[in-house]
């Protein structure tokens, strides 16, 4: 009996050493894959356009990434009225040649305080975003400092070219009292 084991052990082994190499390369790596559930879409953006968006790996390119025109970094916002985040970005290089397809600009703003890393996601189209009440009292009753982060990308119709991004914007920081 010790003997069938044994071998059952061993051909189990074998079998979990086999496959493994299947089960790694099915994996992404680490940071690529971030869940779309509960992102909130604004604009024309879509659910497609998110996936596409988060399973890539965004680079460090400041200028095609955005900068916030509103609010000022270390801002203290008032509570009782939602505050409208505005920015700009510059076009990915191919977006201002003839690319056949429409090239559509896509932002993604991350709300993160030192207790929540996803507060609120925003994924849109436009060059601004107010929250609605609901996502305003979310950041309200954080009751401690903001940090939100945008990152852009130029898609082609559906398609995120590999030089359209998403690329790494500012990031700035803000109380609300």
């Amino acid at each position: 009996m010790p003997m069938s084991r044994t071998r059952s052990f061993r051909t189990l082994t074998l079998v979990v050493v086999a496959v493994a190499p299947s089960f790694v390369a099915c994996s992404s790596p680490p940071g690529l894959r971030r869940p779309t559930d509960g992102v909130v879409l604004e604009g024309d953006a879509t659910q497609t356009q998110l996936s596409a968006f988060l399973q890539r790996e965004a680079k460090d390119w400041a200028w095609a990434g955005g900068q916030f025109d509103t609010p000022e970094d270390r801002a203290t916002l008032a509570a009782s009225t939602p505050q409208t985040f505005s920015w700009h970005a510059d076009p990915a290089d191919f977006a201002e040649s003839d690319v056949p397809g429409d090239v559509v600009m896509t932002h993604l703003l991350e709300f993160s305080t030192n207790q929540s890393s996803n507060a609120l996601r925003v994924f849109t189209t436009l060059p601004e975003y107010t929250p609605d009440t609901s996502a305003w009292q979310t950041l309200v009753a954080a009751h401690e400092p903001i940090t939100v982060s945008l990152s852009t990308g130029s898609f082609v119709a559906a398609a995120l070219p590999e030089d359209g991004g998403p690329f790494i914007g500012q990031a700035l920081a803000f109380t609300i009292e």
